[in-house]
């Protein structure tokens, strides 16, 4: 049997993606479950499996939260008459006795239950993400909680800011904005509590991912339109409601007292009449992924040098803040290298090319879109610092009662609107298909595997435009970003936000090249922000054509190798039927190899 037919069969018996089955433990210490309840067990990887596996190790101390959730008996009293929308007890995090955080006007009997010996009673993990392991904790009381245990990914750093951020975040759209989000009981940036693990421990939401309804790929007809438009309107009127808000800076939200006292003394937003909220939060420095992952490397002082945050009146600082902080790693990098002091072998090729391509950005950057263009409608508004949720998706959507409760805020930053990217369940970057009769000369005459692609263009095209379509609804005055000129703009910036392997820098420098033949009429229309007509990066000939050459091999390589996609990742269902059927192989070496044949039987024998 060929590859491509295991791989058939591999599909058949696997559904992907699947959750691993939930997995509990008792409290006690003898439980012979107790070290896989910590491992990560959602997929494998073909290469480096035993480091990626360990980075996702969420091991924390089980009789540390138990003794966490006695101690909130202590300051229950607190929260007794507090009212959800914020005319009530509330107060800034409290300090408890091990180092973690309280928010007490969550401490309510309705979160907690009306139990006067609060304790837990067990511990289910239910979800292993892409950048935390959620857990079930069910209490005496009858109620239950989820503790999330983020991954050791990123620095020790960008871990705690981003629990802070995404706990002020949080805690904003509930009280400020009356949002549908989980509440937060109590957390810890740091290790140094009972659990000896940072985490968030919140509101546990019951009920099905709206996710369940969106089928991205059904055939048109009214009522799958309908039903694809179900998921769609809600997620556009959640964001409506946040970005409500105009705020006075770009960066990200954090409680008063984590931001550095330089920046304490400015509101966040103007206009806030409630005193129980004004002093609340403040903005700090973004959290936004790429000042965080891969960035390893890189000093704390290094990356506080470009994550802002930025005065409202510069929107451009934001995009050399992406070229700059890539241009330092790829600078450390190679210096790391060359000094022979790389912890791993580097492409130094590679390094210089990225090094290149990021000045290129640099360069860019104040010139691609004009924040003051008559031909961008509403560019004022536009332009405006809005709080952006780069997880909204349907996965991260529970459905209790018929209403959408929104979960996952990591990586929440304040930026202008025009630089947001569409959410990734309806984005689409390939080439456009708006009818396939009308797009796709002699479509009918094609053969059947080109007619499936253009069909699955159609159909990633279709999804777009109804988010578009949604949004045009609700925010017609934001609705400029939908401009294909628009797009090609601030693609290269992007492309920046996106960087998930060392090549994918060719994407930044493609979305720059492109450019260039658009340019003259950018110009002439004052969209973008030159009024040079010469293109601000001078290609020669002999780079154009390594770039190109480049940037077709990485396409290829993806195409023909298994799993490029997700960076080696197999969904573990599937890695199992594959291995067990000759197709995923050990090296010998800690890692596996796809075999495109199974060995004959005589060649096991021998």
């Amino acid at each position: 049997m060929s590859l491509a037919g295991k791989f058939q069969i591999a599909r058949l018996q696997s559904t992907l993606p699947k959750e691993p089955s939930e997995i509990l433990t008792q409290l006690g210490t003898n439980d012979p479950k107790r070290n896989e309840f910590f491992q990560y067990s959602w997929g494998s990887w073909i290469k480096d499996d035993k480091l990626q596996k360990a980075k996702r190790a969420t091991v924390f101390s089980i009789e540390g939260i138990s003794t966490l959730v006695k101690d909130f008996l202590d300051i229950k009293s607190d929260s007794k008459n507090f009212d959800r929308t914020g005319a009530g007890v509330v107060k800034p995090p409290t300090t408890l006795k091990d180092g973690s955080f309280a928010l007490t006007n969550n401490m309510t009997k309705e979160l907690l239950g009306d139990s006067n010996d609060l304790a837990v009673k067990s511990i289910a993990s239910i979800h292993e993400g892409k950048h935390h392991r959620v857990y079930k904790v069910s209490l005496s009381s009858g109620k239950d909680l989820v503790l999330r245990i983020p991954y050791k990914l990123e620095s020790d750093s960008a871990i705690s800011q981003k629990i802070k951020s995404e706990v002020a975040t949080l805690d904003f759209l509930n009280l400020k904005l009356g949002l549908n989000v989980p509440r937060v009981v109590a957390y810890s940036p740091t290790k140094s509590n009972m659990l000896e693990s940072p985490y968030i421990l919140m509101e546990y939401v019951p009920g099905d991912l709206l996710m369940k309804s969106w089928n991205p790929l059904v055939q048109d007809s009214e009522e799958n339109i309908e039903q694809l438009k179900s998921v769609v309107k809600p997620i556009v009127e959640f964001q409506d409601k946040v970005n409500s808000v105009v705020f006075n800076k770009f960066g990200s939200l954090y409680f008063h007292d984590d931001v550095p006292m330089s920046q304490q003394s400015d509101l966040p937003y103007d206009g806030e009449t409630n005193p129980l909220l004004k002093n609340r939060w403040r903005i700090g420095s973004s959290i936004e992924k790429v000042f965080a992952k891969n960035k390893n490397l890189l000093s704390e002082k290094t990356i506080n040098q470009y994550n802002g945050p930025w005065d409202a009146s510069k929107p451009e600082q934001l995009i050399e803040s992406v070229a700059n902080i890539e241009l330092e790693n790829a600078k450390n990098r190679l210096s790391l290298a060359q000094a022979d002091a790389s912890h791993k072998v580097e492409n130094v090729e590679e390094l210089e090319n990225q090094i290149t391509t990021f000045e290129h950005l640099k360069t860019m950057a104040p010139k691609l879109i004009n924040p003051k263009s008559s031909a961008i409608m509403n560019v004022e508004d536009l332009f405006k610092p809005r709080l952006y949720l780069p997880d909204l998706d349907p996965l991260n959507v529970i459905m209790k009662d018929g209403a959408p409760y929104f979960v996952d805020f990591e990586y929440a930053c304040i930026k202008p609107f025009i630089l947001t990217n569409y959410p990734i369940f309806v984005a689409y970057n390939g080439g456009k298909v708006f009818d396939l009769e009308q797009d796709v000369p002699e479509f009918d005459e094609l053969e059947e595997l080109e007619q499936q692609q253009y069909k699955f263009m159609y159909l990633k095209t279709r999804n777009e435009r109804l988010w578009e379509t949604e949004l045009n609804n609700i925010r017609h005055d934001l609705i400029a970003v939908a401009s294909p000129h628009i797009k090609a703009l601030k693609s290269p910036y992007l492309q920046a936000l996106e960087l998930k392997t060392d090549k994918d820098y060719l994407y930044v420098e493609s979305s720059i090249v492109q450019l260039q033949a658009m340019w003259d009429a950018y110009v002439a229309n004052e969209l973008c922000n030159s009024k040079e007509t010469e293109f601000p990066i001078k290609y020669d000939e002999r780079f154009l054509d390594g770039y190109e050459t480049a940037l077709y091999e990485y396409q290829m390589e993806h195409v023909s190798a298994p799993f490029a996609a997700t960076g080696g990742w197999v969904p573990q269902d599937m890695f199992a039927n594959l291995k067990a059927a000759g197709v995923i192989v050990e090296d010998g070496e800690g890692n596996y190899k796809i075999v495109h044949e199974q060995p004959s039987a005589d060649a096991k024998e021998n």
